[in-house]
């Protein structure tokens, strides 16, 4: 397993590497529920580093979002790989995680 890293940049993007999955999943998501408290519009996730999701990563997203839409705040994910990328488009996610490049 590689090791999951995730950090917070100055401009409050969340920088994610590693597997999502769920030994990780949890630090991810108290991460992003900690900049959801002090995000302006958007968090971005910035999953060019991911290159694994589970469905309990799946999961947690899908949590993420509707707690981000529930503050009145938009969830997005830059920089997505094409193996992670298959996954959201096989379970369906990409409509909700939208390819930037789509937008």
């Amino acid at each position: 397993m590689d090791d999951f890293v995730v950090e917070t940049r100055a401009d409050g993007v969340i920088v994610v590497s590693g597997e999502l999955d769920i030994a990780t999943v949890d630090e991810l998501s108290a991460a992003a529920r900690a900049a959801l408290e002090t995000t302006a519009s958007t968090l971005v996730l910035d999953f060019g580093g991911v290159t694994f999701v589970d469905s309990t990563g799946l999961g947690a997203l899908v949590r993420l979002r509707k707690e981000a839409e529930h503050r009145g705040l938009g969830l997005r994910l830059d920089g997505v790989r094409p193996e992670v990328r298959r996954v959201l488009d096989l379970t369906g996610l990409s409509e909700i995680f939208p390819d930037q490049a789509e937008l």
